[in-house]
């Protein structure tokens, strides 16, 4: 039986290990000064904009996101009945599930007749894939804390609230950032909700939300369909980035969170 676990897990770490050296094989060449360059005003030349405009987008989605997710899941694992718990959590894993293609279509039929094909309707569509995320885990978070923590408090007269918030919540907060960067990662890499909201541009864009926007998965569609070499390396080179900003995030998280876990 461990023989046959160790080769189950060879078995899944290999795929990853081999997408990620393929990637970095082909990125590293492509790594350069020119890369960081963007010229709206002349051909498309590098991805600078392409980087803050990811940033932007995931960040404003995953700031919209995150109370809404977290006080839901509060909700649902602190006060809610188990018939109410029982019907959510079935609505979330279904959402869980729904492509991302169909929360694109949505929000290009809903969303952009609102806000228009722009970087607000991109936020919307991202948020929508980002909020079951952080609601689901969160709950299972929030579930790993004791009941016996709970109850200590309630017996010192503590509110329920108060109980809730300064005991629990604080507790499980490691598990709850987890919860919010997952959530981030996932966002991070959306490309088809984008493609239909957002649509990308060669110009830099500072926080107006109200145009066209950037981001890394947009350009690695468009580049990689490029005849030349050099536009299809980019394409590369952006892939890797991406690769390494969701990396650097899970590490600082774990580096941040890896002495206050919950028990």
């Amino acid at each position: 039986m461990r023989l046959s676990a160790l080769i189950a897990t060879i078995a899944a770490i290999i795929p990853l290990i081999a997408l990620i050296y393929f990637v970095i094989v082909r990125a590293i060449p492509w790594l350069d000064a020119e890369l960081f360059v963007n010229n709206p005003l002349d051909k498309p030349s590098g991805i600078s904009n392409a980087i803050f405009g990811s940033l932007q987008l995931t960040t404003a989605a995953i700031l919209a996101v995150s109370p809404i997710g977290v006080l839901a899941a509060i909700y649902l694992n602190e006060y809610a009945s188990p018939r109410v718990a029982s019907w959510s959590e079935l609505v979330i894993d279904v959402m869980l599930g729904v492509p991302s293609i169909v929360v694109g279509m949505f929000a290009f039929m809903v969303v952009v007749p609102q806000l228009g094909v722009s970087a607000g309707s991109g936020v919307v569509a991202i948020g929508i894939l980002m909020l079951p995320i952080v609601v689901r885990t969160t709950q299972e978070v929030l579930r790993l804390v004791p009941s016996s923590v709970r109850e200590a408090s309630l017996a010192l007269g503590v509110p329920v609230w108060k109980t809730v918030i300064f005991v629990v919540c604080r507790t499980a907060f490691s598990g709850i950032l987890t919860a919010v960067i997952l959530a981030y990662s996932r966002g991070l890499g959306e490309t088809a909700p984008l493609l239909l909201t957002v649509r990308g541009t060669f110009a830099q864009n500072w926080l107006d939300f109200g145009t066209t926007m950037n981001a890394l998965p947009l350009t690695i569609y468009s580049y990689s369909g490029a005849a030349d070499s050099r536009t299809l390396g980019q394409a590369w080179a952006a892939a890797l980035l991406l690769m390494v900003l969701a990396l650097a995030l899970n590490i600082v998280v774990r580096a941040r969170t890896v002495n206050s876990r919950v028990a």
